[in-house]
């Protein structure tokens, strides 16, 4: 359920943010977990709040909140589809989109019952044409009835209206104990076409990110795997995924893993270029890395830092990460603003006590921030932040 408390922010960034409250709902209900929030917002302006929950019996929720206020209040949440087998974590998020016929398209992981393979899981979607009310039943995207894995998926509507989803495959006839490549599925008039390879070598087990940029090109950003080398990689296709250029490392880390180290890029915006993100374990500059669409470095965090999430605004761009802060002792949600190539101090969200797993949106020139909460009972709440950019 929705609960309404007032939350204070204080917040130093570039700015000092004077102190503000805002009444925010909280999820917290005690006979349920809840678990990665995401935020996003319709071309109408509205604010999209969705999450997973898993109740006393094991069933698991994806489901969905609006927000026609910038995110001040939330309308009831609206389940999406339940089901025992809906899979929610930084690796595949769950999410949902929300595309300018007014039409809201969800996709998630969704595992298969297979007597002889355990792990077998498809990327589905649900539509609603509804505002969220109602929702179709859950479809793989993937037309081929293999009963394979199939995740670390990311997914975005195109400049044309139409849907991309980006996964990891196994491939067929692979003796190796994991080996995946990289597909991409596009809809045509809202129906999924066949799958393609984009790219057959790359990291097994490392999520993907979509963007979008300000030209409307659409970039894929993926961990590369040239023996073991496991740097990040792009592709950018300026025809709504038809072709893609090929594929190039962003930044040469050189960092060699012999396994996949289940860690991948977050995007956003950046004026006219882009913003990206990653961990790499390189042993002479090993964390999180911020780097421009040009390969341009602006910083790398210590190695402490984890779980980098990025969000963007017409004057600048917010990265924020999970942290142990010093002063409190505890993880926090720490954060950092970026404009003209220049970074702010940090900052932090300062309710975000033993938070996890935090998304982010700017919207009416505010900081809106969800995360996981660890309560008392073990179980996580879903908990909002207002910063005042």
């Amino acid at each position: 359920m929705f609960r309404t408390i007032t939350l204070a922010v204080i917040g130093c960034l570039m700015v000092c943010f004077s102190h503000q409250t805002f009444a925010q709902p909280v999820l917290d209900a005690a006979d349920k977990a809840y678990s990665m929030p995401l935020l996003t917002q319709t071309p109408k302006g509205d604010v999209l709040l969705s999450w997973t929950e898993k109740d006393a019996a094991g069933m698991t929720s994806f489901c969905l909140a609006t927000s026609k206020d910038k995110g001040a209040t939330f309308s009831d949440k609206k389940t999406i589809f339940s089901g025992n087998g809906i899979g929610n974590s930084r690796l595949m998020r769950a999410k949902v989109l929300a595309k300018k016929d007014g039409s809201l398209v969800a996709v998630f992981s969704n595992r298969v019952e297979s007597a002889d393979r355990k792990r077998a899981s498809d990327i589905v979607f649900c539509v609603s044409t509804d505002q969220g009310t109602t929702w179709t039943a859950p479809k793989p995207v993937d037309t081929d009835p293999t009963k394979c894995t199939r995740g670390f998926f990311d997914a975005v509507v195109l400049p044309n209206d139409e849907i991309a989803v980006a996964y990891l495959k196994d491939v067929a006839g692979s003796t190796k104990f994991e080996e995946r490549d990289l597909r991409l599925v596009l809809t045509k008039n809202g129906v999924f076409q066949p799958e393609r390879v984009i790219d057959p070598v790359v990291c097994d087990c490392c999520n993907i990110s979509l963007l979008v940029d300000a030209k409307g090109a659409l970039n894929v950003y993926y961990r590369d795997n040239n023996d073991n080398i496991r740097d990040m990689a792009k592709m950018t296709s300026a025809d709504n995924g038809a072709t893609f250029s090929a594929p190039q490392i962003l930044h040469n880390d050189g960092w060699k893993i012999n396994g996949c180290p289940h860690s991948g890029a977050t995007s956003s915006v950046y004026g006219g270029s882009a913003l990206i993100s990653w961990f790499s374990g390189t042993t002479n500059e090993p964390g999180i890395r911020l780097v421009t669409e040009e390969g341009k470095k602006l910083l790398v965090l210590e190695a402490a830092a984890k779980n980098a999430f990025l969000t963007s605004s017409p004057s600048a761009s917010v990265l924020l990460w999970e942290q142990l802060n010093p002063e409190t002792n505890t993880s926090q949600i720490a954060l950092k603003t970026i404009k003209a190539d220049k970074v702010s101090e940090t900052g932090w969200v300062k309710e975000s006590l033993n938070a996890a797993n935090v998304a982010a949106l700017v919207a009416n020139n505010q900081l809106l921030v969800a995360y996981e909460v660890k309560q008392p009972s073990g179980k996580n709440a879903i908990k909002l932040s207002n910063v005042k950019l």
